[in-house]
């Protein structure tokens, strides 16, 4: 027979294990992402409006945006997925592979898109390119790095893993890139396909 202290121990080992190999059996708590939460979303969002998807890696897919700032209600959240319903809708934001590889958690992930409060001020400060750039959902040159954040959300972690990069990868499909390349002012430049 195992003592409690022997299955307490056993029981925090496997958990370690398994959060380490990034097979975590439990979700997050920490999070401001629970289930019946309010929150808005910090950035445009680009979904996938035929099956109501997002994904992690944050593609620029075409069609109707969830604009910067809307109220979205979390639905369900589990270890792969969080859904959130926004006017009515509900969209899946789906975990992949390319995130968990590059050691981001899905909430973790998710916090970049999503959170209690965004910076409407903070976007009525920035330049009038940055804001046709933003109304739109996509990049301009002239726009600022904070410009094509608000515009796009943050590019793919395992693909640009630093913010300070001159370049940022895109992905406006599973199968077509988008770069996008700033000056030593933070400002674009280029934007390539």
């Amino acid at each position: 027979m195992i003592s409690i202290k022997k299955k307490s121990l056993f029981a925090l080992t496997f958990a370690v294990s398994a959060i380490t190999m990034g097979c975590s059996s439990t979700v997050e708590t920490n999070s401001v992402i629970k289930e019946g939460a309010t929150l808005v979303t910090l950035v445009n969002l680009h979904p996938d409006n035929k099956r109501k998807i997002l994904y992690a890696v944050n593609y620029q897919l075409n069609g109707t945006m969830i604009p910067m700032c809307s109220e979205v209600t979390i639905k369900d959240v589990d270890e792969k997925e969080v859904e959130f319903v926004y006017n009515n809708v509900t969209y899946t934001y789906l975990w992949d592979k390319h995130t968990r590889k590059a050691g981001e958690s899905l909430l973790q992930n998710m916090s970049n898109f999503i959170d209690t409060s965004c910076d409407e001020a903070k976007v009525a400060s920035l330049s009038t390119v940055d804001q046709e750039g933003i109304k739109e959902g996509k990049p301009k040159v002239g726009m600022t790095k904070e410009g094509i954040l608000f515009a796009m959300g943050r590019p793919p972690i395992h693909a640009t893993p630093s913010l300070d990069s001159e370049t940022w990868m895109y992905w406006l499909n599973k199968f077509k890139k988008q770069a996008i390349e700033f000056d030593e002012n933070d400002i674009v430049t280029e934007i390539r396909l």
